[in-house]
Formats: C-alpha cells, sequence, structure tokens
C-alpha cells in the first residue's frame, strides 16, 4: 500500500467524526442565533453583544487539524511504549540507585524505557512543586 491510500484511510476514517463536529457546530450557531433574534425581540439591552459565529472555515480548519493529528499520532493504546531520550539527572529523586540499564550515571543521555525492569513497573511522574 502506497503512502497516498494510507492518507485514503485515515480520511475515511475521519470523516464521520469531522461531519458529526460540523453539525455540533451548527446547532450551537443556531442556538445562539435564535437567543440574539428572541433578545431583540425583546428589546434587552444584553442583546446588544458581539455574536461570533462557532462554523467558520478557521473553525472547521481547526477541528480537521485535531482528527488529523489524533489519527497520526505515534502512541496507540495496546501499542509499545515510547521510548523517548531523557538525561538522568544525579541526586533528583531516587539517587543512585536508579541508573539506566545501560550502567551510565547521572547527567548522561539514555532513554526512557532504560529505567524499567522486570521486577518493577515503570511509573513516570510529571508532576510540578510550584
Amino acid at each position: 500500500m502506497g503512502m497516498l491510500s494510507v492518507d485514503f484511510l485515515i480520511t475515511l476514517q475521519i470523516l464521520p467524526g469531522f461531519f458529526s463536529n460540523c453539525l455540533f457546530l451548527a446547532l450551537y450557531d443556531s442556538v445562539v442565533l435564535l437567543k440574539q433574534v428572541v433578545l431583540l425581540l425583546r428589546r434587552s439591552k444584553s442583546a446588544r453583544g458581539e455574536w461570533r459565529r462557532m462554523l467558520t472555515s478557521a473553525g472547521l480548519r481547526s477541528v480537521w487539524n485535531s482528527f488529523l493529528l489524533d489519527a497520526y499520532k505515534q502512541v496507540k493504546q495496546g501499542g509499545d511504549a515510547p521510548n523517548s531520550r531523557v538525561v538522568h539527572m544525579t541526586g533528583s529523586g531516587g539517587g543512585a540507585r536508579w541508573r539506566c540499564s545501560n550502567g551510565k550515571g547521572g547527567g548522561t543521555e539514555c532513554h526512557l524505557l532504560d529505567f524499567a525492569g522486570s521486577e518493577r513497573p515503570l511509573v513516570v511522574n510529571f508532576g510540578s512543586a510550584t
């Protein structure tokens, strides 16, 4: 299969979700427009606000690009875990007992899965102390 046919298959997979999002945006715009008309008929002061549509070409491009990003992401559920490059710092958390499986110490570049072992699960915490 060539790259063109893969892109075509991905497009076919994306279309139902894309069209359902377009329908939602159109319904949302319709409800907001109806609300604006009702407020204008009541001569309400709050009806003078600017109405920004959701179903625009920029909005549709954004929805399409988000579907494409999701379709082409490298990590899939049930697939292989990514093995990103990391720098092992000395004195950070586990200290010297957690070394890359290649035996390199702190401040060296290794890969995330180098820290995994058969005797323990790999837990990665992306927390913040701020």
